[in-house]
């Protein structure tokens, strides 16, 4: 009987961890979940949403590729890798993941141009930073960056973006610059180079996007093939112009007056880990350092010694390397991170997102992209968008995006060779523009001006000393916004009266917050104002029922209050006090606490006040003065009698005993 009892709880384990481990397997491959109940509408709506988003990024990344400094075909890369990894992965159908504008952004700012190397393990170190927070389940973190943080953040971003390609877009030679004021810079000492022809092509280009994007809003009549015609047409504007703009460009007999792409490798890249080691950049290709023998170049974010030793003088080691990267990759995590978490909730329906999932999900996305030679990756706001309105169903959407960048990269790179630099520009220019709130600074700053500050803070900051100082300093000034409300809490005062006794009460509320010590002395020093204020009210009452957390220095002060109060002939109670309260202030030194309940207070007050010295109280006025207008008879007099610590239900009124 006891081998067959061990074997039944042997089998009874088993199966609970087989559950344990189904359970598991079906949270981490969500795909598990929905593909069971995959039906032939999904797919035709996937289709047709899949291939909308295909020819959104395939026009998208290549344009992507030139912010990070890099050829297009690095954008096609980072393009396929992302979405059919997203549908084993992903939680969201209507996130799509891929390069964007502040990824590539801040990858630019880390490595400089024309280091595809660089590029290619920052993506990589970013998905293992982003695996390494799902597991340890830190996704907590990026609720530090608050909304207005990634407004100020992500508008300081657009206008780094847009003035990256202001000369392309109006053909202008030269150098392009490092950072805002260095893009500007190089615009306005080059301007005597710009080129007509790119001018006439990117305003053109511009203005064609802006035109096209508008025609969804067209409501034309009860026609619906006209208004698909409309809609599909919106939604492929930027096909349409790299197109119409490429043929113009190859139609140009003999030379061409326009600034082109050029080769675009086609192929797919060896699969393989990326350089841990990189290398060191030439000095004709603008490339680093001048320490030790060593040439640097001025776009570079580097400032470092570099080894030669034993002669290997062509790659940097491992520690430089890490070195050369700083805390980009844990920047670009994050911010990765941040985005596809706000897409989920976004488009989720008001359903719960499982952040760790999509850490996971972005994770691997990235760690494999680095090794398919792909760009730091994360899901886009505006192909999302796309998504959604495409009617997709399910993840299943991201093959087909993903199908057709793969098709593209095998056989259309020799006609990426003829598309202008000047449309490319106008792609991103006019597909960063949305990103700049504008309008909701007003707003922001009647409800929170610190919200306000804390915004344009961030994207100055963002602006004139880069995009990571920027997110850091205006998550700096999010968090000391909030160490500063809790630094000054606010006490309500209100005058009661007891409508037995007729005798005048101050009830002292705070805000909602806990009482540590950064605000204990505010808190101390405004009771003490108050009472000085209202010299009538003998009896003070601090209502703690928005006081739910404590430590030692705030229940130190409150003992001090108590004993002060009784010296200068006042009484101070607390009312609403939780039993931890209760119990905390005794430790610290209380005896008799005088803790109230808010349930019977009008009967238990008079029973109180009816024992105070008659002769003590003659100087109170018994008018009541600013009484609440509460129509809540239970609470209207707040206080419920003293009540003292178990063991002593004696009550003890010292110097306020009764004759």
């Amino acid at each position: 009987m006891k081998d067959t009892s061990e074997f039944g709880k042997d089998e009874s384990m088993k199966t609970s961890w087989r559950k344990k481990a189904h359970k598991l397997v079906k949270r981490r491959l969500p795909i598990i979940g929905w593909i069971r109940r995959y039906t032939k509408k999904d797919l035709i709506s996937d289709a047709i949403a899949g291939i909308t988003v295909g020819l959104t990024v395939v026009p998208q990344s290549m344009a992507y590729a030139a912010i990070v400094g890099l050829s297009p075909e690095y954008g096609l890369y980072s393009s396929y890798v992302g979405v059919l990894t997203y549908i084993l992965l992903g939680t969201c159908a209507q996130a799509t993941i891929g390069p964007t504008a502040v990824m590539e952004l801040l990858t630019f700012q880390i490595c400089g141009p024309n280091y595809p190397a660089c590029v290619i393990l920052t993506g990589f170190y970013s998905g293992v930073f982003e695996l390494l927070l799902a597991m340890l389940r830190l996704g907590w973190i990026v609720s530090f960056i608050s909304e207005p943080v990634t407004v100020g953040f992500t508008a300081g971003a657009a206008m780094t973006i847009l003035s990256s390609q202001i000369k392309n877009f109006f053909g202008i030679k030269g150098s392009k610059g490092n950072g805002f004021l260095g893009y500007w810079k190089k615009v306005f000492s080059d301007y005597p180079t710009i080129s007509m022809a790119d001018s006439v092509m990117g305003i053109c280009a511009f203005v064609t996007l802006i035109l096209l994007k508008k025609l969804k809003d067209i409501k034309p009549s009860e026609n619906k093939f006209i208004k698909t015609t409309l809609w599909l047409t919106s939604l492929s504007r930027n096909v349409i112009v790299i197109v119409v703009t490429s043929i113009i460009a190859w139609a140009w007999s003999g030379h061409t007056p326009f600034q082109l792409v050029g080769n675009v490798q086609g192929g797919f890249p060896s699969v393989a880990l990326p350089q841990f080691r990189l290398p060191v950049k030439r000095v004709e290709d603008t490339y680093y350092y001048n320490l030790n023998n060593q040439t640097y170049n001025e776009t570079s974010m580097l400032n470092m010694t570099i080894s030669t030793e034993g002669g290997d003088d062509t790659y940097l080691s491992f520690m430089e390397s890490c070195q050369l990267l700083k805390t980009g990759p844990l920047v670009i995590a994050l911010i990765s991170i941040l985005q596809n978490v706000a897409i989920s909730k976004a488009f989720g329906a008001g359903g719960k997102v499982d952040a760790t999932q999509e850490m996971i999900a972005l994770g691997v996305s990235s760690v494999l992209g680095g090794c398919c030679s792909a760009m730091p990756i994360s899901a886009s706001f505006s192909r999302s968008a796309v998504n959604d309105a495409s009617g997709v169903r399910t993840q299943m959407g991201g093959l087909f995006a993903g199908i057709l960048v793969i098709l593209s990269l095998g056989f259309l790179t020799p006609s990426f060779y003829y598309i202008p630099k000047a449309s490319l520009s106008a792609v991103i220019i006019a597909a960063v523009m949305v990103m700049i709130e504008y309008e909701s600074i007003i707003p922001m700053w009647r409800i929170s001006k610190m919200d306000a500050i804390a915004c344009l803070i961030t994207f100055a900051c963002s602006l004139f000393l880069g995009m990571e100082y920027g997110i850091v300093i205006g998550v700096c000034i999010s968090v000391g916004g909030i160490l500063l409300k809790s630094l000054k809490p606010e006490l309500t005062p209100e005058i009661r009266t007891d409508s037995r006794t007729g005798i005048n009460y101050l009830v002292i509320t705070p805000s909602k917050s806990g009482i540590h010590f950064p605000s204990i002395d505010h808190v101390s020093s405004t009771i003490q104002k108050l009472c000085l204020k209202h010299k009538s009210c003998r009896v003070i009452v601090l209502n703690f029922c928005h006081w739910s957390s404590y430590d030692y220095s705030g229940a130190s002060t409150f003992v001090s209050l108590v004993k002060g109060m009784k010296k200068n002939g006042r009484m101070l109670l607390f009312m609403n006090c939780s039993p931890e309260w209760v119990k905390v202030l005794g430790l610290a030194g209380l005896q008799n606490v005088p803790a109230i309940s808010g349930d019977k207070e009008e009967a238990d007050l008079s029973a109180h006040l009816s024992r105070l010295d008659k002769e003590e109280l003659q100087g109170i006025d018994s008018q009541a003065i600013g009484v609440s207008n509460r129509t809540d008879k239970s609470v209207e007099g707040v206080i419920a009698g003293v009540i003292y610590t178990v063991g002593q239900p004696t009550v003890d009124l010292c110097r306020y005993r009764s004759k």
